[in-house]
């Protein structure tokens, strides 16, 4: 009984030291953005915005992963967001008397099933006359269904607007079990004064991994040499 009692508590201990959490950053680098219009695009900036609507200018069959930006009227000159890539940044333009503009990305989480946690953040930083921001976050079920994550607005504020959500454990479950991988994020502005830009930076979508530490080998070895010589003495 002893014997089984020691290589027992050799084994959780070899097993609790294998194991710790590390971040992952799921969200690719920004390299370009593509001008995609959208009939209803009003509704993509606004906090009422649907999954209908977000499935329709970026769930498309056949829309590639990356980064877009809405058009007014389909035509790039009616308003549109920039990127930089250079700090890795997005400019959102306030649009007085238009439908607003948005940025949008959809991307793709491989082995979804490997994580424990997902945290979505950003950070805008509004114009002085600062437009009402919105952003949302969703996920696609198998039948091709878009599901709401997170969403949040805000009015007219010139001080820096910070963002972090962690996925909760319901819906990571919920990810795992019917999502097939892919993920849509949707930041929008609408009014404010002409000729002014908000700017969205240090975006990121962080997965928490469980990974094997370093010293998780050299400890397994320990304990086996331990076990081999407790054999050897009985």
């Amino acid at each position: 009984m002893k014997k089984i009692l020691y290589t027992i508590c050799l084994g959780l201990v070899s097993l609790g030291a294998s194991v710790s959490a590390a971040t992952i950053e799921l969200m690719p680098e920004i390299t370009a953005i593509t001008g995609q219009s959208y009939d209803s695009a009003g509704r993509l900036a606004n906090n009422t915005i649907k999954a209908a609507d977000v499935k329709g200018w970026l769930g498309r069959a056949g829309r590639a992963d990356g980064w877009y930006t809405t058009t007014g009227n389909g035509s790039m000159s009616w308003g549109k967001a920039s990127v930089n890539t250079a700090n890795q940044t997005i400019s959102l333009p306030n649009m007085p008397g238009t439908i607003g503009v948005c940025a949008g990305l959809k991307m793709t989480i491989e082995n979804i099933q490997a994580y424990s946690g997902l945290t979505f953040s950003f950070s805008l930083t509004p114009p002085g006359t600062g437009p009402t921001y919105t952003y949302s976050v969703w996920y696609e079920t198998m039948n091709g269904d878009l599901l709401e994550l997170c969403r949040g607005s805000r009015g007219n504020n010139a001080s820096q607007w910070n963002v972090s959500y962690d996925v909760t454990d319901e819906q990571l479950a919920a990810m795992k079990a019917n999502g097939n991988g892919k993920v849509y994020t949707v930041i929008g502005s609408s009014g404010g004064s002409d000729n002014y830009s908000g700017t969205i930076r240090d975006i990121s979508l962080e997965g928490t991994l469980a990974v094997p530490e370093p010293a998780a080998a050299s400890l397994s070895l320990l304990g086996l040499a331990a076990l081999m010589l407790r054999r050897r003495r009985n």
